[in-house]
């Protein structure tokens, strides 16, 4: 075997809680239960001395790009499939139009199955298959189990996803194309989210590797949301954005891209850290309400109203990597905010009609923080700012359908044309 990446890892993790050391092969048979991520240290001496910027330059602009800084034993195992890259571009008119004059945005919906998953869960999957695991499951509102069906199916590995009862049609059917297994499961309890308790009572019954995006079930995937900071890094020619605001759910999003930016400055790549900020629909906001009472990220809060939103992707009453993603806003001296429904909804078309790019309600609800944010001061005008736009509004159109005016049909006949356009003024 190729053992080139066994120095830059420790293949023994160690729990946040209760400090138990468990081994990357036993992390299924010997999770110790306290529902924290099992921490993967990197020997950032090892990698400095391997990795610089000249090295990475001559490297295809990819995910595979920063093999190294996945915990995989043999970087041949890396499934690859032409994950990140993806566009990272100036948005001059809703910048205008929200009051900023240097806002980015990083086209996460580029990726294979449309979404940032396919960053963590391709780096999970891609250690299932390493540590010789035949069938790959999670429980995910859609984009993660997509991203799960589309590695699982490139990898020859089965897949199986749980997924809320009234999940989108389109993810349904993209799952169901890939070849996964696709259990739709009902609510029972008011705060528990359904999909995650069936899917722990699956994996354990079954001995099938745990893969959702989150982190305390699978501690592989949350590394590979790291190459989503380190692209911003050298798209932005190694110049860190004053913010990063992230469309946030479990949080897994904010943690792991904090986290690359963190290991860039481990090696001397970039010389400070962006301000973090966490934004989630007002329906379902238990990071932002656990910031806003200073808890210790060990204790965060858990939402305990059943969520109802139309950022569907975003609803996560117990955020599983809301420990990570306190951390990350703590120590950046970020913050967190809750935004309304009607205000994710209209910057969501903002950004369709202003700049020509469709994201789902859950991958651009941060445009209607950042509203917020610039009107009550606390991010400056001229400040540089980044949005990842994490998902593409093809999965979800029944929500955008609801929400536009749908003419009849016409003959064609130019009078008839030009009422109708008169009426679409």
């Amino acid at each position: 075997m190729n053992s080139k990446n066994e120095q830059f890892y420790d293949s023994t993790f160690s729990c946040p809680k209760c400090n138990a050391r468990i081994h990357e092969s036993d992390f299924i048979k010997k999770y110790c239960g306290c529902g924290f991520r099992l921490k993967i240290s990197f020997n950032y001496e090892a990698l400095r001395d391997t990795i610089t910027k000249e090295i990475l330059d001559n490297r295809p602009f990819n995910h595979e790009r920063y093999v190294e800084f996945y915990p995989l034993r043999n970087p041949d195992n890396m499934i690859k499939l032409g994950t990140g890259g993806t566009p990272f571009l100036q948005a001059n008119k809703i910048a205008k139009k929200i009051g900023v004059k240097n806002l980015f945005l990083k086209i996460e919906s580029a990726n294979p199955s449309g979404s940032f998953k396919d960053r963590p869960i391709s780096i999970g999957v891609s250690k299932a298959k390493e540590l010789g695991s035949t069938t790959v499951t999670a429980a995910s509102s859609g984009n993660a189990a997509a991203a799960l069906a589309t590695f699982a199916a490139r990898s020859d590995l089965d897949a199986v996803v749980f997924v809320p009862e009234h999940a989108p049609k389109g993810k349904i059917a993209q799952l169901t194309f890939l070849g996964a297994k696709v259990i739709k499961v009902s609510i029972v309890k008011e705060g528990e989210d359904p999909t995650v308790t069936l899917f722990k009572k699956a994996y354990k019954e079954y001995n099938w590797t745990p893969s959702p995006s989150f982190g305390p079930f699978n501690p592989f995937q949350f590394e590979g949301t790291k190459s989503l900071g380190f692209e911003i890094c050298e798209q932005s020619n190694w110049q860190v954005p004053d913010w990063v605001l992230c469309n946030t759910g479990s949080g897994g999003l904010l943690a792991g891209t904090f986290q690359g930016f963190f290991e860039f400055q481990q090696l001397d790549f970039i010389d400070k850290l962006p301000k973090m900020v966490a934004v989630q629909p007002a329906e379902c906001a238990p990071i932002v309400e656990s910031f806003k009472k200073k808890v210790k990220p060990l204790n965060f809060i858990d939402w305990t109203k059943t969520p109802n939103t139309i950022a569907g992707g975003l609803a996560d009453p117990h955020p599983w990597d809301g420990n990570e993603a306190l951390e990350a806003i703590y120590e950046s001296k970020g913050t967190a905010v809750a935004v309304k429904e009607a205000d994710i909804l209209r910057t969501q078309r903002w950004l369709a009609a202003d700049e020509g790019i469709f994201g789902e309600p859950s991958g651009t609800a941060s445009f209607a923080g950042l509203e917020m944010l610039v009107n009550d001061g606390t991010i400056d005008p001229s400040d540089f700012i980044v949005l990842p736009i994490t998902g593409t509004g093809f999965k979800d159109p029944e929500v955008v359908f609801e929400t536009v005016t749908v003419f009849d049909a016409i003959p064609p006949d130019l009078n008839r044309l030009k009422k109708l356009l008169e009426r679409m003024e």
